[in-house]
């Protein structure tokens, strides 16, 4: 990839994360042992701001965020874009929804690329309490605002993809949560004083001051 001109239109990202998909598709392919049809479609999305991208399967269409390839560049992002054919590749040959399972992390590892759930760039501006230290190897793991609500509504259960240990209620990181505390106490006072002030001018009207 060295050697390659700064993409400057967002015309040109597309075309440039096109050819990426291209290349990780044919890599899939290789890996899995046959042909899995055509190769998917990318968009770049501007409303995509705290993910990296999204796949489809079933359309065979990958969206990626556009704010996060341009500022991270492809010399990062690339490992994303193979993140995302790798779901759709894995999903189509077993004909199952893999998720993050064993089938994804073999075909990653196949691939030569991390087995990571989550993307950890620079550029995205993550809510507080929203990362988990793993209790068996300290590692730290990220949760997207839908894994979060259903981790802290017990609605779900994570796993270190590292080491398999299970995350509970003790992986919370006491810093970051007591940082989303102390947010959401911020937020709920302000509230609060805004509520005071509107019933205080409505009181003084009332009384014709």
């Amino acid at each position: 990839m060295a050697g390659r001109a700064v993409p400057i239109l967002r015309a040109d990202w597309e075309r440039l994360a096109q050819q990426r998909v291209s290349h990780w598709w044919r890599a899939c392919e290789q890996a899995l042992g046959k042909p899995i049809g055509p190769e998917p479609s990318v968009e770049l999305s501007t409303r995509l701001r705290t993910t990296a991208g999204l796949a489809m399967p079933a359309r065979r269409h990958i969206k990626l965020s556009f704010h996060m390839f341009r500022h991270e560049g492809l010399e990062r992002f690339d490992s994303t874009i193979a993140h995302e054919v790798a779901h759709v590749a894995c999903d189509l040959h077993h004909r199952r929804s893999c998720h993050h399972d064993h089938r994804w992390q073999r075909l990653m590892r196949q691939l030569g690329l991390p087995a990571e759930r989550c993307h950890d760039y620079d550029s995205v501006q993550r809510k507080p309490g929203t990362e988990l230290v793993c209790p068996g190897c300290t590692r730290r793991v990220r949760l997207g605002p839908v894994q979060w609500k259903r981790f802290t509504l017990a609605q779900a259960r994570f796993q270190c993809t590292a080491c398999n240990t299970e995350l509970g209620r003790s992986a919370v990181d006491p810093l970051v949560s007591g940082s989303a505390k102390q947010a959401e106490y911020s937020s709920l006072h302000a509230a609060t004083q805004r509520a005071l002030h509107l019933w205080n001018t409505w009181i003084d009207r009332a009384a014709g001051r």
